[in-house]
């Protein structure tokens, strides 16, 4: 069965309200592991202003698809998925000369590979379920002819709060406000689950928690988001 994830963030009345009033927007990023050094981190989920709510969760699970695209990856691009399959981990996904998708059950234990059986190169990546929609982008790569490809899922998510209208799976670089790195890793209950405060003045907060991490505005989000690994 599949580990279902929270995260629930809770807010004042008055911060939902000046949210809204604003047009501010709860964006999400998903953490990844994998040893290309061309990985761009996108956008894995948006919460509109008018769906804020003075207690608003996230919840996701252990349900992906890899996907390849012929959308490049560039900064704020969209990335579009021009074919994706489920897959679990520990599988691969092979490419055939078509770009039509099929499942090999064997794989990198923990990780979903994509192997590149024609010569053509791909923009591919890996999505996940969240919310409850069908599954949304984490991370884009480029996947070259005859190459294989291992992305491992990490339970970090970022979170945080902006105000450009900015699409499900466009590639960011950097962040656009401060915001809060959430390891759920080891998180208790079912599903697992954190929670983290959030006020308009002061910020987020989480009781200095080991588990969070502050990240400033303008930082760089690949460090954050996409760990180097074989």
């Amino acid at each position: 069965m599949s580990t279902r994830y929270a995260i629930d963030i809770m807010m004042s009345g008055t911060t939902v309200q000046q949210l809204k009033k604003s047009g501010f927007a709860l964006y999400g990023f998903k953490a990844v592991q994998t040893a290309n050094g061309a990985a761009a981190p996108v956008v894995w989920f948006q919460t509109q202003a008018q769906a804020l709510l003075t207690n608003t969760q996230v919840t996701w699970t252990e349900q992906y698809q890899a996907n390849i695209s012929s959308d490049q990856i560039i900064p704020n691009g969209v990335i579009n998925a021009s074919t994706a399959i489920d897959i679990d981990l520990a599988q691969t996904a092979n490419i055939d000369q078509y770009g039509n998708l099929s499942i090999n059950e064997q794989g990198t234990a923990s990780a979903i590979s994509l192997n590149n059986q024609w010569s053509q190169a791909w923009t591919s990546g890996i999505s996940q379920v969240v919310r409850g929609q069908p599954p949304s982008p984490m991370v884009a790569l480029p996947l070259y002819g005859n190459m294989l490809e291992v992305i491992a899922p990490i339970e970090k998510v970022l979170l945080m709060f902006a105000s450009p209208t900015v699409n499900t799976g466009t590639v960011i670089y950097k962040t656009y406000s401060s915001g809060v790195l959430v390891d759920l890793t080891g998180a208790p209950g079912n599903p697992a689950s954190r929670t983290v405060m959030f006020d308009l003045n002061d910020g987020w907060s989480w009781g200095a928690a080991a588990w969070g991490t502050p990240v400033q505005a303008q930082e760089d989000l690949i460090p954050i988001l996409i760990s180097p690994g074989s």
